[in-house]
C-alpha cells in the first residue's frame, strides 16, 4: 500500500500580517526554514515520497519554492479556489488518491514531534493528540477502551478529556474518508458555515462504525500567530541541545555580531555590527548596527540603528539616526 502525505496549505493567514501580504503562512519561516518544509522533512524522514499539497493563497510562490527545495519527491498540488473549510480542502484533493492508497493527513500549520512511523502501520484510522492544560479552546476527543475514540466534541464548554487534535492524522484508506467528506459538502453540513474536517471524522464514527485510535504527539508547536511562531521557534531551537540553539543559513553573512540564543536566520541574509536574540530573519534581509529581540523580519527588509522589537514585511526598510 502507498501512503501520500496530504497538507492543506491554502490560508491566507490574516492574524500574520504584514508578513503574509506577500507570503503564504505556511511559508513563513522557523527555525531556520519555512513552515511547511519542517512538515515535508518530516514526512520524508518517515518514508513518505509521495505529497498533495492544497494551495490557495500565493500559490505560485509557494509551488515554485516547494519544487525547487525538494526535486526529488514526488509532489502534486491542487488549488483551493474558494475558502469553504478545513473539511472542503480535503475533499478537493480526492482525485488525486487511489483506492488503494493511504493518506497521512498533516495540516500546514502543525509543526509537532511524533512517532508517525507506528501510526502509519496502523489497520484503523489514527488521530494524534496531545495533552494540553486547556481543552476548551481545541478539538478533543473522548476516549474509550484499548486506546479508541468514542467520540470528538469541539472546544467543550465542559470538561470531557484533555487531548487536543492538533491536526497529524493516519487514514490507512483515503477512500473511506473522502467518502465521508462528499456526504458532507452533498449534505451541505457545515459548521460555522464552514465544512469541518471533523465533521468527516465524525461520521465514520458515528454513522460508519468505523474504529478510530488515538496516538499522543510528544511535541506540538503553534504557528498560527505572530507571537507564537517566536516561541515555537524557540522550542524548536531549545530541543536541539546546549549549543545549538540558533540556526544560521550556510550563506548568510555574519560579521561584528552577536546571535545569541534562539536566533533563526536564512538563506542570504546580512547581520553587521548587531545583537539578535529570539528573533528570525528572513532571506535576503540586511540588518545593521541594530540589537534586536523578539523580532520578526521579512524577506529582503533593510534595518539599521534599530533597538527593541520590530515586525516587519517584506522589503520593507527602516532606518533610524545613529
Amino acid at each position: 500500500m502507498r501512503v501520500k502525505c496530504l497538507i492543506p496549505a491554502a490560508g491566507k493567514g490574516t492574524r500574520m500580517r504584514p508578513l503574509t501580504h506577500t507570503l503564504p503562512k505556511a511559508m513563513l519561516p522557523v527555525a531556520g526554514k519555512p513552515t511547511i518544509f519542517h512538515i515535508i522533512d518530516r514526512a520524508a524522514a518517515a518514508g513518505v515520497t509521495d505529497f498533495v499539497i492544497i494551495t490557495g493563497y500565493l500559490r505560485e510562490l509557494m509551488e515554485s519554492e516547494i519544487l525547487a527545495a525538494y526535486p526529488r519527491l514526488k509532489i502534486e498540488f491542487v488549488e483551493q479556489k474558494e475558502q469553504l473549510g478545513l473539511g472542503h480542502a480535503i475533499y478537493t484533493a480526492r482525485d488525486k488518491f487511489s483506492p488503494e492508497d493511504g493518506m497521512l493527513l498533516i495540516y500546514g500549520d502543525t509543526l509537532f514531534e511524533g512517532d508517525i512511523e507506528t501510526m502509519m502501520q496502523a489497520a484503523h484510522p489514527v488521530i494524534g493528540v496531545f495533552e494540553v492544560a486547556d481543552p476548551r479552546r481545541f478539538g478533543v476527543i473522548e476516549k474509550g477502551e484499548a486506546q479508541t475514540i468514542t467520540n470528538l466534541v469541539e472546544k467543550p464548554e465542559k470538561f470531557v478529556s484533555n487531548l487536543a487534535i492538533p491536526g497529524v492524522n493516519y487514514f490507512p484508506s483515503a477512500v473511506e474518508l473522502f467518502s465521508a467528506l462528499d456526504h458532507i459538502v452533498k449534505n451541505d453540513i457545515r459548521t460555522k458555515n464552514e465544512y469541518q474536517a471533523t465533521d468527516a471524522f465524525q461520521y465514520m464514527l458515528r454513522e460508519k462504525r468505523i474504529k478510530f485510535t488515538w496516538q499522543i504527539l510528544t511535541a506540538w508547536d503553534d504557528a498560527g500567530t505572530l507571537e507564537a511562531i517566536l516561541d515555537t521557534n524557540k522550542l524548536i531551537l531549545s530541543r536541539r541541545g546546549k549549543g545549538k540553539t540558533f540556526a544560521v543559513a550556510a550563506d548568510a553573512k555574519v560579521t561584528a555580531s552577536h546571535i545569541e540564543e534562539y536566533a533563526s536566520i536564512s538563506e542570504g541574509a546580512e547581520v553587521e555590527n548587531s545583537t539578535l536574540i529570539n528573533c528570525i530573519v528572513d532571506r535576503g534581509a540586511t540588518i545593521r548596527n541594530c540589537k534586536l529581540e523578539n523580532s520578526l523580519v521579512g524577506r529582503a527588509a533593510h534595518l539599521e540603528n534599530i533597538t527593541g522589537s520590530v515586525v516587519v514585511g517584506d522589503d520593507t526598510q527602516v532606518r533610524a539616526r545613529a
